[in-house]
Order: structure tokens, then C-alpha cells, then sequence
């Protein structure tokens, strides 16, 4: 954290007043709950808590939030918000270490999650400091990429030697990943984007690098691909036959493509690049082996293209299929990259259908969360509504928070969901499991996300 931000957390942790008052006006908007069912659900997930660390630097205790109550009144607002602006800073202050070498071991692929909760905090605050503090861990992991140069190999042919966020699975590559890349790359053009609607400094350096360095070195990748191929009539299916086939692979690279568009760049179609995957990406269809509508693209699609819509109005989509056979349909944690996806689509006009992001909620609402079981906060293990004992067991590895949590934008009742689930985790997170708290990233993700929900000023709807 910057000495502005370590001041920050001074000032606040000696407001013992204001602490205080929080902690009543919680009370009452909680309705001070004596409910059996709180409690005993709090009881029941007792074992599985935050670490001790992270219990002795957390807030005082509340009561358990209960997700049924509505979006607070402006009076609760800012003590809720307060609140959670206090566990965020101390949680983030706790576990995160802005000296990672973020070149190694893929910790540029989780940095995209850090990124998105920072920014979240700003736009719930109007605090530069969270804005910095994002904008000076993607300059370290720019850094950090460049201080570790490596050779581009194509079927054993060097293609240049480029910055690397390494991943030893790949070697045969020279370590360089496509979805590595372009996650991290997503986190920083994200930055970028808020750094120049705030009017700081930094935007540029940031999406040249995504540019000239990242999407440069991939299309150089294939000796075979062109300037002028990538950039003629014939774009689109260049596009579609030189990056990878991998639903998640090309729904962050449109993301990575519409925001370099919105700030002006022009090197590349890139807002028609946007517009073609989402399109494929995007696009409800009636059964999962329909064809691709388009017969210019079809034999470029892969079959896992499409939401799926099902009689009951729900979606469900895939990863190819071997996902189909082996599950019938994709986890909940992956599918948070469909979902931010089709969130950012909507908001810039570039939904294929707008009734598509109501049915995302409607699959949401049937199919993840299970309201009515305990612990509170319980999400299933796929998106179909089917809970299979995954690695870490049933409701465990159904986490919502770098994805699905942004349709609390467009939906009262989520919306409350989401708050009450950040006010948990603000609150040592008993009515928590699984990957919604156990991931390093989750609890700020979710904490922050509620904070924005809460703010006067926060505007969830607006990307990032």
C-alpha cells in the first residue's frame, strides 16, 4: 500500500466513534437479528473460518447479515460503507505484497481479480489512492514482464524473443500463454480505461504495452499471418483461425479489444473483433448442436459457441465437448468470464440480444444460488443447477465473485444478495465457504463490490 493508503487506515482505526455509531446503525439495519436461523447457520459454519490472522485485524463483530433485507437507506449507507471500506484496507494491507515478481508462477493471472477489486473501491470512494495502487502494480507487472525476456518458439521455430509472464506449462512455447497474456492484459487495460476517465497519467503506457507487446507478439506468433491479412476483408476469419479456440481465451481478448477501442486505438478492427466474439460467444441458441447462424464464420466456430437456452428460461453453455460429456454443462467458477463478458457487451451496446443479460439472472437466481440452504451464501457447482462433489466438494467451487456478482448492477434482490455476502466476509465471513472465501482474491472482490453497491456514487453498471 502507498503511504497514502497506510494513512488512511491509520486515521480510520483511530475514529474509535465512528466505529461505534457503525456498529449500531448496522444493528438496526440488520433488524439487530435474533433469528434462530442466522444463528445457528453461523454456528454451523463456525469451522470454517478465516485464518487467525485475518480474524484478529478484522472489524468488530456484527450481527450475521441476512440476504433477504433490502438495499440500505442513506442513513445506513454511509456507516455500511464505512465498514467495509475499513475490512477492505485491512484485509488487503494483510495478505497482499506489491513486491511479486509477477513473471513467474502466473501471478499475473490472479492479478486481473486484484485489479478489478481496487477499482471497485475507487469507483465506491472517489479515492486516487486505490486507483494508484492499481496503476502501480500493472507498471510492476509491465516491469517485470520486460526484465524477463523470452524466446517465442512456433513448432520449435523462434519467433522473437518478447516480454513473458512465464508459465512452465508451455515451455514448448518458450513459456509464453495466449490465456495468461490476455487475462492479465484484461486487468490492465481495465486500469488503463479508469485511469483516463479520471484523468491520470499512465493509460498510454499501459495500453501500448497490451498492444505492441501482448497482441503484437501473438499475431507474429504464425510466420504465415500478415499486417495486411489481419487487417483486410478477410479480417475476421484470420482473427478466428490464429487465436486460440478456447471460449475463455476469446472472451478476454474481446474484452482486452473493445476497451483499446474505446480509448482510440485503431492499429486493429478492434471493436468489430469485439462485436464478432461476443456474437459467437454471446448469442442464445435453441440446442446445443445448432450450427453457427453465420456460414461465412461456421467452419472457424467451435461448437461450444452460444448460451444455450433451456425451456425453463435458463443458459447453460460449455467449454467444447468434453465438458458436455463429462459434466453437461460448465463450472460456476469459470463461467464468471462468460458472464463479465456479457455485463460489458450490454453496457457498450454490444449484446446480441438484450434479453440475454435478463436471462442470465433468471439462470442465476434457478440454477447457482440456493437461497434456501444452509449456509447462507451457497452456490452450486455448475451452472446447470447440478452440485457434483468437485474437488473440493459439493457448493465449494461455486464462486461468484469475478463475474456473476456484476448482475447485482441490473437486479434489486442481487443486489442485496451481494451486499449482505460482502458485509459477511467483512464480518470473518462465518456464513461463508469454499472459494468465495478461501480464494486469496475473494474476499476483497466481494467486500469491494458490496461497497460499490452501498455508495451514492458508485455505479456498478459502468465498466470497469
Amino acid at each position: 500500500m502507498t503511504k497514502k493508503s497506510a494513512k488512511i487506515l491509520r486515521d480510520v482505526r483511530i475514529t474509535a466513534t465512528i466505529t461505534l455509531i457503525s456498529v449500531i446503525l448496522l444493528k438496526s439495519a440488520a433488524g439487530t437479528s435474533t433469528d434462530s436461523s442466522v444463528n445457528d447457520v453461523a454456528d454451523k459454519t463456525s469451522t470454517d473460518k478465516v485464518s487467525d490472522s485475518q480474524t484478529a485485524n478484522s472489524p468488530p463483530n456484527l450481527p450475521s447479515p441476512n440476504p433477504g433485507y433490502l438495499s440500505p437507506d442513506d442513513q445506513n449507507k454511509v456507516a455500511r460503507l464505512y465498514r467495509l471500506t475499513t475490512a477492505f484496507d485491512q484485509y488487503y494491507q494483510d495478505n497482499f505484497d506489491s513486491s511479486r515478481n509477477f513473471a513467474k508462477d502466473n501471478k499475473v493471472y490472479g492479478l486481473r481479480r486484484e485489479l478489478q477489486a481496487l477499482l471497485d473501491m475507487y469507483r465506491a470512494t472517489n479515492k486516487l489512492d486505490y486507483l494508484e495502487t492499481a496503476k502501480g502494480l500493472v507498471l510492476k507487472a509491465i516491469a517485470d514482464a520486460k526484465s524477463n525476456q523470452r524466446t517465442l518458439l512456433w513448432y520449435g521455430q523462434e519467433r522473437g524473443t518478447w516480454p513473458c509472464f512465464y508459465v512452465k506449462e508451455v515451455a514448448g512455447m518458450g513459456g509464453h500463454n495466449q490465456l495468461n497474456d490476455f487475462q492479465g492484459s484484461h486487468g490492465f487495460m481495465m486500469v488503463a480505461s479508469v485511469l483516463k476517465q479520471a484523468n491520470v497519467s499512465g493509460w498510454q503506457e499501459i495500453a501500448d504495452f497490451v498492444e505492441q507487446k501482448i497482441i503484437k507478439k501473438w499475431w507474429y506468433y504464425n510466420p504465415n499471418l500478415t499486417f495486411e491479412k489481419l487487417t483486410g476483408s478477410q479480417s475476421n476469419i484470420y482473427l478466428l483461425a490464429n487465436i486460440a479456440r478456447s471460449r475463455d481465451v476469446r472472451e478476454q481478448f474481446a474484452g482486452i479489444c473493445l476497451d483499446l477501442s474505446e480509448l482510440g486505438y485503431q492499429k486493429y478492427p478492434y471493436r468489430n473483433w469485439s462485436k464478432l466474439l461476443f456474437d459467437i460467444y454471446l448469442t442464445e441458441k435453441t440446442s446445443l448442436d445448432e450450427p453457427y447462424p453465420d456460414a461465412l464464420y461456421r467452419s472457424k466456430v467451435p461448437s461450444d459457441w452460444g448460451l444455450y437456452h433451456q425451456a425453463d428460461g435458463t443458459l447453460i453453455w460449455s467449454w467444447g465437448a468434453s465438458d458436455l460429456v463429462k459434466y453437461g454443462t460448465l463450472d460456476t467458477s469459470h463461467a464468471n468470464r462468460t458472464i463479465w463478458a456479457a455485463c460489458q457487451a450490454f453496457e457498450k451496446g454490444l449484446l446480441p440480444q438484450k434479453i440475454t443479460l435478463n436471462n442470465l439472472i433468471v439462470s442465476f437466481k434457478k440454477n447457482i444460488w440456493v437461497a434456501q440452504k444452509e449456509p447462507l451464501f451457497y452456490f452450486n457447482n455448475m451452472i446447470d443447477g447440478t452440485d457434483p462433489t468437485l474437488s473440493m466438494g459439493p457448493g465449494r467451487q461455486g464462486n461468484v465473485w469475478f463475474g456473476w456478482h456484476r448482475l447485482a448492477a441490473y437486479d434489486e434482490s442481487l443486489k442485496a444478495l451481494f451486499i449482505s455476502l460482502g458485509e459477511d466476509l467483512a464480518n470473518g465471513g462465518l456464513n461463508v465457504i469454499g472459494q468465495n472465501k478461501g480464494m486469496k482474491e475473494a474476499p476483497i472482490c466481494l467486500i469491494a463490490w458490496a461497497a460499490r453497491l452501498i455508495s451514492s456514487q458508485g455505479k456498478p453498471e459502468v465498466f470497469p
